[in-house]
């Protein structure tokens, strides 16, 4: 963003043209989305476009650490509680996962298809905080049972090994693996990972 928005008027125009480049991209694919159609469905001058957003680019960033966001917000309204093991918190996160994948009318699904166009370090490194927020949580309820030390490096490897299997799933349009069974074995992995008692230093000797 060339510029941040500092009176509610421009605040409120910058989201109608991140909402309109969603609108835009659900309509026509990214490919067919220009910055003079996502001005014309805000309403908005592509001057005036132009004074937050450098190009088309800058708009899908925007656009995509909105939604972001908007994960990690429905991440945190996951049930956490002191009778939930951590199989169905693993599993409650993927399954939302791929539900917000499949929601808003196909964006998500086209912008994961052209994942290695698109800025997306920005959204990796947002979905990995939540991500970290969430596992941090849990926890934290459950310490005695999970004595874990090296949580950051944990959610770290986790966060990007299934972000990458979904990006790959979604891309190559399932083939031959069912959503529910990737979602499955998704589980089963992450949760053994994550949860595995640190390695003693008479074990690593």
């Amino acid at each position: 963003m060339r510029k941040r928005p500092q009176q509610q008027r421009s605040r409120e125009m910058v989201r109608a043209l991140i909402d309109a480049t969603a609108q835009v991209i659900q309509q026509q694919g990214l490919d067919n989305t220009t910055t003079a159609r996502i001005a014309d469905v805000a309403g908005v001058s592509v001057g005036s476009l132009y004074q937050y957003f450098g190009d088309k680019d800058g708009l899908i960033e925007a656009l995509m650490e909105s939604l972001a966001e908007d994960i990690g917000v429905g991440l945190k309204r996951l049930p956490i509680t002191d009778n939930v093991d951590i199989n169905a918190m693993v599993s409650s996160a993927i399954r939302f996962g791929f539900a917000v994948l499949h929601s808003r009318d196909g964006l998500y699904l086209e912008l994961v298809r052209n994942w290695h166009r698109l800025p997306t370090n920005r959204v990796v490194e947002v979905l990995q905080q939540h991500f970290m927020d969430l596992a941090r949580m849990y926890f934290l309820r459950h310490y005695r049972d999970y004595p874990i030390h090296n949580l950051e490096v944990r959610v770290f490897i986790v966060t990007n090994s299934v972000l990458f299997t979904m990006v790959r799933y979604i891309s190559q349009h399932g083939g031959m693996i069912r959503e529910s069974e990737l979602a499955d074995e998704l589980t089963r992995m992450v949760a053994s990972y994550i949860a595995e008692p640190p390695a003693s230093e008479e074990t690593v000797r």
